[in-house]
């Protein structure tokens, strides 16, 4: 039995039909289910909730949209959904507005291949602009920068946009390229310069340890040439300089004690040098214990400023080797501490110094209450060597932990000013 209650298909011997149109042949799209005027009713329906509707909306999608271009892809599967598309329906008219959009596309995206045309050749030509420039770095943040527009930027005209992009790569392969030797051979530059450096070192090093008749105009010529190398990174020069002026340092120290006569002169001389010593980052703490040495061969002397001269150097001391303990300390702990900047290690080392005053505190706060609570015990101790010697030995104990203290809160301003005065 037929029925064409459809001007677009019609059912038969219990099935739907689509009628063929534009290059579609007529094809079955369904069965009968209640009745062929309820089946035709339902595949209509369809047509017009789902395919039409689609349909619509894409269209008002593309309307709307400030980027047409994107919608190419969606009309092609548009096309495909309705080609398989079981209903009953108006499909000519469907197809013919997915025609219309892509036509309206397509004027839309030729607008926007001369828009991007004449962007890409205006980046092309502030790229060539930067071409010879050999300020390595802000050149290179410029590059990526232009880069990042050219990327942003669609396509422009087929026939052109393979040329521009050819350009603009070549452009920037050839900078990179420029760039990669200049730093290749700086880096052997300073190479060289470090060996020179390490070179100076071990000069002055062996003077120290033998000495020669010129001895002294021999260092001073090494403190020229040492003026002239040349610059290079201050984290790789950081081990040999301190080195290097630790080793010119007791040279002279050593021709100055040879024409003292004075041994108070001697003690004053060395407080000067400990005391300026507190200046440097890494302390030649063998140099601080050599200076130890000479002063107990001083010993004491009959100047007014003996006992001033004794709390200065053990002073200075203290605080060195304190200093000293705590960069092996940073080292130990950090991985990379000295690839790390400046302003990293400050912060590293004030953070341990802080550490180590709480506990510094927390063990003067004990011995303070233990002091309260018991101020007699130790001195009545029946196993004391002497009337209060185990007393004097609590009283020695705890001054000890407040110089400590003292000396690590002197240590932990500086690097605190320190951090202030650079950043």
């Amino acid at each position: 039995m037929s029925n064409s209650i459809s001007p677009y298909g019609y059912a038969k011997d219990g099935k739907v039909y689509l009628n063929g149109y534009l290059n579609f042949p007529t094809r079955e799209i369904g069965v009968v289910k209640e009745s062929e005027e309820a089946s035709i009713q339902y595949f209509t329906k369809r047509f017009e909730e789902l395919a039409k509707s689609k349909v619509e909306e894409l269209a008002k999608s593309v309307q709307t949209s400030s980027n047409k271009g994107s919608f190419l892809m969606k009309l092609i599967h548009m096309r495909e959904y309705l080609s398989k598309f079981d209903g009953l329906g108006d499909f000519p008219s469907l197809f013919s507005i997915l025609d219309s959009l892509e036509q309206d596309i397509n004027v839309y995206v030729e607008k926007n291949r001369a828009k991007n045309l004449e962007i890409k050749r205006a980046l092309l030509q502030e790229i060539e602009s930067y071409e010879d420039n050999r300020n390595w770095v802000v050149v290179s943040n410029k590059f990526k920068e232009i880069k990042l527009k050219w990327i942003k930027t669609g396509s422009a005209y087929k026939d052109e946009e393979k040329e521009l992009n050819e350009k603009f790569d070549a452009i920037l392969d050839n900078y990179y390229q420029q760039r990669n030797k200049a730093y290749e051979e700086r880096n052997k530059a300073i190479q060289k310069r470090l060996e020179k450096y390490n070179q100076l070192l071990d000069k002055v090093r062996s003077i120290n340890q033998n000495p020669t008749e010129n001895a002294i105009q021999t260092v001073k010529r090494l403190q020229n040439e040492w003026r002239i190398v040349g610059k290079v990174p201050k984290r790789e020069l950081m081990n040999i300089y301190p080195a290097f002026k630790a080793e010119v340092g007791k040279f002279f120290a050593k021709q100055k004690q040879q024409s003292f006569r004075n041994p108070a002169d001697r003690k004053r001389d060395i407080c000067d040098k400990v005391e300026k010593m507190l200046d440097m980052v890494e302390p030649p703490i063998d140099d601080v214990k050599n200076l130890q040495k000479e002063w107990q061969r001083l010993g004491k002397t009959k100047h007014p400023n003996d006992k001033d001269f004794n709390t200065r150097f053990k002073i200075a001391c203290n605080e060195l080797f304190e200093t000293h303990f705590l960069n092996k300390q940073a080292r130990y702990k950090y991985e990379a501490f000295d690839e790390k900047t400046f302003f990293e290690q400050l912060k590293i080392k004030i953070r341990l110094i802080k550490e180590s005053i709480k506990k510094d505190e927390t063990e003067l706060s004990l011995m303070n209450e233990k002091s309260k609570r018991n101020p007699q015990q130790q001195q009545h101790s029946p196993h004391s060597q002497g009337m209060g010697g185990n007393q004097q030995n609590f009283d020695i104990e705890r001054l000890n932990q407040i110089n400590k203290l003292k000396t690590k809160q002197r240590i932990l301003k500086k690097l605190q000013d320190q951090l202030l005065a650079n950043y």
